[in-house]
């Protein structure tokens, strides 16, 4: 029996060995623009298993920022020379904001494992080069992304629902950016005051757009710009024309939304002023929900109208048998032996 245990110690022995390696690569585009996020991935493998925990390298950058964008562990398995490795992924991402050169300098690692030796392992330099596109006009609006999507949506806000804007009364522009593979600090500002226009900028909305396991892929930024009339006449508020860069496609992309033309009226007599209130617009699909309920209740009570009835006829007799008034003998004896 001991011979039979001192065999299959020895034949696990040999399938593994614990050892252990670690890569790091670059995950980026073939051609990268300032601003443009790139992913440092670094693979912990052995043959046995994690005990203990990966020692992760410390991520030294040149021309670069680290950013804080969390990003899960992946679990990994390969199959080398008859060997079967699991691994451990982690990945970072990496920011540049100038041209340049993206590095990561060679370093050493100490892997350690249970019941071996410390063991070395040499990362090498990674280097990717980092340049304007052609043509860049203003570096500090410069927006790259993958993907980019601009809307917009207009407000009223009148002190009275006559159907015409008078001085005094409101004018907001909603503008949505949605753009991937960008993070909020990179949108420049989209909305600014028209001159000779009193106008009031809401703060921005900066949100995070995710996708699948809650990963990140994107950003998003609502501002709001609400433009107060100060006098009758004509207001012309100017179309929005952001011009970016498509890394998936390596040219410029041109996003465009439209202006707007407002009457506005002299102000409402003295004495006659409300709230300012936005006309919210009708939607119909909950009415037609609550018609449709209201019809198919009516339908079931006209197919069931026997069952309910006998139903109904029931709960009146148990009600009346329940308040019913019962009679209780007397409980003082009317007979008493002398």
């Amino acid at each position: 029996m001991k011979r039979l245990l001192v065999c299959l110690l020895w034949l696990f022995s040999l399938v593994a060995h614990a050892e252990m390696t670690m890569t790091r690569e670059l995950v980026a585009a073939e051609k990268l623009v300032p601003g443009q996020p790139v992913t440092i991935a670094v693979t912990f493998w052995t043959d046995s298993w994690f005990n203990p925990p990966p020692q992760w390298p410390e991520m030294v950058i040149e021309n670069g920022n680290l950013l804080s964008t969390p990003l899960p562990n992946q679990l990994l398995t390969r199959n080398s020379a008859g060997i079967s490795w699991s691994g451990i992924r982690m990945e970072r991402q990496i920011l540049t904001w100038d041209q340049g050169t993206l590095r990561f300098p060679a370093v050493d690692v100490v892997m350690r494992s249970a019941n071996q030796p410390p063991k070395t392992v040499s990362l090498p330099v990674l280097e990717k080069a980092v340049t304007w596109p052609a043509d860049v006009q203003q570096p500090d609006r410069f927006l790259p992304a993958r993907s980019l999507q601009l809307t917009q949506k207009w407000q009223l806000y009148r002190a009275a629902d006559d159907g015409q804007l008078h001085v005094g009364d409101v004018i907001e522009r909603v503008v949505t950016l949605r753009a991937n593979e960008v993070i909020a600090a990179q949108i420049p500002q989209l909305l600014y005051a028209i001159p000779g226009s009193a106008s009031q900028q809401l703060p921005p909305q900066n949100s995070d757009l995710t996708s699948g396991r809650d990963e990140i892929v994107g950003a998003q930024r609502v501002e709001s710009l609400r433009y107060l009339p100060a006098q009758p006449g004509e207001l012309i508020i100017p179309p929005l024309r952001l011009r970016w860069w498509d890394t998936r496609q390596q040219q410029w992309q041109i996003a465009e939304l439209s202006g707007a033309h407002y009457s506005i009226a002299a102000a409402r007599p003295a004495g006659s002023e409300q709230a300012l209130k936005a006309r919210a617009p009708t939607s119909w699909k909950p009415l037609l929900t609550g018609a449709a309920v209201v019809l198919l209740m009516l339908l079931l009570a006209l197919f069931f109208r026997r069952s309910l009835l006998h139903s109904l006829q029931r709960l009146y007799q148990r009600t009346r048998e329940y308040w019913r008034i019962v009679s209780l003998p007397d409980l003082t004896p009317t007979k008493r032996k002398r």
